[in-house]
């Protein structure tokens, strides 16, 4: 099972209650969860898959099987949430990176279908990772779209050297960004 993120809002609806509810079973310590730095409760599927079975809930077939991963990579909290927001109810399952380092780990645990990847980090940048996934049979064909204020003609043709599947400038246009990841990873 893969490490997806549900925001309480998606949380209710898979439960089929209000928001509110799903607030109250975070705060009474019923359902497991974490608060991101921007305030906003998160719930890991393993967490929710747990707590419906303990309460007899009925567990969603589109929860059992296997949906496209896309780990999102930004060491912007606010951007991460940004396109969590934007990609939520795509039927996409959505994973987090805040760091290159992180990134690497989470590809190999977790295998994502795609990536969104920043390329201005501090440590580990957006080259350093496309050049130790390009040099993998396992992740070497995995579509990355780079998202970066990185502007220049000669900073996008290195970009873009680095095997990448498309370039987004910052600020990201969102309808592009889910176009294209629909686009790559065939859905609709």
């Amino acid at each position: 099972m893969n490490n997806q993120v549900f925001s309480t809002y998606q949380v209710a609806k898979l439960c089929n209650v209000h928001h509110t509810t799903v607030i109250n079973w975070v705060n009474e310590g019923a359902l497991k969860a974490y608060t991101t730095v921007g305030g906003h409760r998160r719930i890991e599927k393993i967490n929710l898959v747990k707590f419906m079975k303990e309460h007899n809930m009925p567990i969603p077939e589109s929860m059992e099987k296997r949906r496209k991963l896309v780990l999102i990579v930004d060491d912007d909290v606010e951007t991460v949430e940004e396109y969590s927001d934007a990609l939520a109810g795509l039927g996409f399952d959505l994973d987090y990176a805040l760091d290159g380092f992180e990134a690497g780990m989470k590809v190999y645990r977790g295998k994502p279908d795609a990536i969104i990847l920043d390329f201005k980090m501090p440590g580990m940048d957006g080259f350093q990772v496309c050049e130790i996934l390009s040099r993998d049979d396992e992740t070497k064909d995995t579509p990355i779209i780079a998202v970066t204020v990185l502007s220049s003609e000669k900073e996008i043709k290195r970009i873009k050297n680095c095997g990448v599947k498309d370039y987004l400038p910052k600020p990201v246009d969102m309808d592009r960004l889910v176009a294209i990841l629909k686009k790559l990873l065939a859905v609709s």
